[in-house]
């Protein structure tokens, strides 16, 4: 986790010095102190929240209609396996993926805050339209269900192995919240208007979607299905009323669009 939290930041660190050069970090954690964090954190509480619940599901598995569906499909994607290579995939679904999420809240901010905080509704939805099927429709990791595809992930090392079975119970796989709020950023990203940026977190969001076929965690089934609640999501946060929060920002002055 320390390995993962400093990588993650020099990430933070990397896309703010390329991507938001005109950065004012006291005014950012002065925002962060007065508005952010309840987006931020109510996005955190519900991820918590909707993990701690998938923790207690029904005892009926459905990797077996998964497999029936689309059989060892998802195997092609470790027709080839090297050690760097699953170092590389390891680094994008661990660094990659909380960096292009969180990232893309404070890149939006920076050019069209009512996205930003849309992009947070969306994220929202797109965890709590989740929760049921990790409870109803538990489906375990391809890594142990297919002969042919292997965990790599889990495999690492001992102790991402023992840190992975004490907090997860490997029957989440369906949707792929991985590939699901990855997407999700991805889509908002063209919205700041930034092409730079915007390819950069769609190349990332593939990359992730990758990951999580090579790495033996989750089936083509989980990814297509988190595609469309992503679109439903989308859909449900353009439609949410900001007009009373949007109407608070102008009155102090900062428009959505602002970037002070």
């Amino acid at each position: 986790m320390a390995y993962v939290a400093i990588a993650s930041l020099g990430a933070f660190a990397l896309g703010a010095y390329v991507f938001l050069p005109d950065l004012q970090l006291k005014r950012e954690v002065r925002e962060f102190l007065q508005t952010d964090w309840k987006y931020l954190g109510v996005a955190w509480v519900l991820t918590f929240g909707v993990n701690e619940l998938a923790k207690y599901h029904v005892d009926t598995a459905f990797t077996d209609t998964i497999y029936a569906m689309e059989g060892a499909t998802v195997g092609v994607f470790q027709t080839v396996t090297a050690r760097p290579l699953t170092m590389l995939f390891v680094f994008v679904y661990l660094v990659g993926f909380p960096f292009v999420v969180l990232f893309t809240y404070f890149k939006l901010k920076a050019h069209d805050r009512e996205q930003a905080y849309r992009y947070a509704a969306a994220y929202a939805c797109l965890v709590l339209l989740a929760a049921p099927f990790f409870v109803f429709v538990p489906v375990k990791v391809t890594g142990y269900s297919l002969v042919s595809v292997r965990p790599l992930l889990y495999d690492l090392n001992s102790i991402v192995m023992a840190g992975t079975f004490a907090t997860d119970t490997l029957m989440k796989s369906f949707p792929s919240l991985h590939t699901g709020l990855s997407t999700l950023a991805a889509i908002f990203a063209w919205k700041t208007g930034d092409r730079l940026y915007a390819w950069t977190v769609t190349g990332a969001a593939a990359c992730i979607v990758v990951s999580t076929f090579y790495l033996g965690i989750h089936w083509l089934l989980d990814a297509a299905f988190a595609v469309v609640l992503v679109l439903i999501a989308h859909e449900i946060s353009q439609r949410i009323p900001l007009s009373f929060r949007l109407g608070a920002l102008r009155r102090s002055g900062r428009g959505a669009g602002d970037r002070d």
